[in-house]
């Protein structure tokens, strides 16, 4: 309390900007020196798959699919959080997104209500099935963008594995069941195509997606992603990426679906509400080759820590990794102006509106969903903030173009309020201290892709001891379209929404799909 008024008169612009930003920028190049061109996908696992074991958490899985499937281009503009809270007669559905102008907000606002109207008034009266497929559909239709890259990428690491297949002479039926795979994800979807065989082909290679889970196949992919070698793992890794991301649509529609039938109460009446997305802010810090690893450490170590000067060498020995060169990149991008994340956009928005009480939140759950896991950054700001909510579990990647409310919009801003300030200050102390362990450790967190993509090592240890497995998928192989492949429904729910986690640690397909959301039992197509 005593430290408030000295807050309030502190120069934000000067001070606390500066002794925020050059920290973040500094663990930010600490980070990419680290990895040294490594694409980086296994360092921070996120345990998040458990099958549910409550309705809050099918609740949650609900709100986070919602965000999702919301957004619909790659790049993280159209990220998106969510939350939903009690009305009088409805129920409310409030959003925001990273970066969208009033129009996009407004054609997300409508992708909503017309989603949501679907499954909950069913107008059609479908069945549940039928139902999930025109879900799937709306989804599929509005994130075309998105798609569309899931879809080029997915073909060209088809090829690639393909070639790698060539170059391993591998046998059994696994080049033959990735060439079947690439053949039903290269399909027209220029202009000329019509609409629908579009998204009935999007689904038809979804179908063969689920069909390859948790099979022998999947596997061998995953061993290949696994198996150490520099030029050919990356593909593999991505093959499964990508795999899991065209999944994840499938799974949304399932949760969505579910959800209605778990709490039909949400949908009958309902409001949305979009929430503007922040204005950038100035560069906080400007282009100049002062500005080093060894100046970052003196400005944000005291003169009397005794562990200054061991640091000060670190930071020194870090140059022979490029460190400052990855610095004056980033403090020389003409796109180095932060927003407010749509997290924060949803939480402060719902303090301004005095909605902080449990009970103003659906069914007294104090959640914010989002697309993506959440971001260091927001997690530290979530982890201290004094109103308690819970939001995603993080990733832990840290973005430099990252803000608080209120704070550092313009160089006029005026002086902002102690509580923001303060709890700056906790988040700084945060990055500092994350920046100290990465000189002293050299080892980097977060993931190469913002959704989940960890592994862990396969019971069969070698891609070798899968021959056996894929020979024996030899002997029922057809030359016919639908090649081993066994039609969704043949699996049952658990199988389908779980992926293969039963019986060992790691995460196949399902852990691209669900970015760490868990995946209640579903209707399949």
């Amino acid at each position: 309390m005593s430290q408030t008024p000295n807050l309030a008169v502190q120069p934000v612009a000067v001070d606390h900007q500066r002794l925020f930003y050059e920290p973040v920028v500094l663990e930010y190049a600490l980070q990419i020196a680290c990895r040294g061109g490594r694409e980086v996908f296994n360092e921070t696992p996120i345990m998040e798959n458990d099958s549910l074991t409550s309705q809050k958490q099918a609740f949650h899985c609900f709100v986070d699919k919602l965000a999702q499937v919301c957004d619909n281009k790659r790049g993280g503009e159209m990220v998106t959080a969510l939350a939903v809270l009690n009305g009088s007669d409805h129920t409310k559905f409030v959003f925001a997104s990273n970066e969208r102008n009033d129009d996009e907000l407004a054609e997300t606002r409508d992708f909503i209500h017309s989603l949501l109207t679907l499954v909950g008034k069913n107008p059609a009266s479908l069945k549940p099935k039928p139902l999930t497929k025109q879900v799937l559909w709306k989804i599929l239709h509005f994130n075309m963008l998105r798609l569309n890259d899931y879809l080029n990428n997915l073909v060209k690491y088809l090829n690639e594995c393909i070639a790698d297949c060539d170059r391993r002479q591998s046998i059994g039926t696994l080049k033959s069941e990735l060439d079947k795979l690439r053949k039903k994800a290269d399909f027209p979807r220029d202009s000329g195509a019509v609409q629908d065989k579009i998204l009935s082909d999007c689904e038809k290679l979804i179908k063969s997606v689920v069909a390859i889970k948790s099979s022998p196949i999947e596997v061998a992919i995953k061993a290949h992603a696994k198996d150490g070698s520099i030029n050919s793992s990356d593909s593999w890794c991505e093959l499964r990426h990508y795999l899991g991301r065209l999944l994840s649509f499938r799974q949304a529609a399932n949760v969505l679906v579910d959800a209605n039938d778990r709490f039909p109460d949400m949908l009958k009446a309902f409001k949305i509400t979009s929430i503007p997305s922040s204005r950038q802010a100035p560069k906080p810090i400007a282009k100049s080759r002062s500005v080093t690893a060894v100046s970052i450490v003196e400005n944000m170590i005291a003169d009397d820590d005794e562990e200054k000067s061991d640091f000060l060498e670190k930071a020194l020995e870090m140059q022979r990794f490029g460190v400052n060169d990855i610095i004056l990149a980033q403090i020389s991008k003409r796109s180095f102006r932060p927003r407010v994340h749509a997290e924060i956009l949803v939480h402060n928005y719902l303090l301004e509106q005095g909605l902080q009480h449990p009970r103003e939140y659906w069914n007294s759950w104090k959640y914010i969903g989002s697309s993506k896991p959440t971001c260091k950054l927001c997690h530290y700001y979530f982890d201290m903030h004094p109103d308690k909510v819970s939001v995603r579990k993080p990733h832990f990647n840290l973005y430099p173009n990252w803000r608080l409310p209120g704070l550092f919009e313009s160089k006029d801003f005026g002086a902002p309020d102690p509580k923001i300030v303060r709890l700056l200050q906790q988040i700084t102390e945060r990055i500092r201290d994350d920046a100290k362990t990465t000189l002293e450790e050299r080892r980097p967190v977060g993931r190469n892709h913002d959704s989940n993509t960890y592994t862990t090592q396969p019971h069969l240890t070698s891609v070798n001891s899968l021959t056996r497995h894929l020979l024996a998928l030899s002997v029922r192989s057809q030359d016919d379209s639908s090649g081993t492949y066994v039609d969704a429904d043949d699996y049952n729910q658990e199988s389908d929404d779980q992926g293969s986690m039963q019986g060992e640690n790691g995460l196949e397909f399902a852990e691209e799909a669900n970015e760490g959301v868990p995946v209640m039992d579903g209707h399949y197509l």
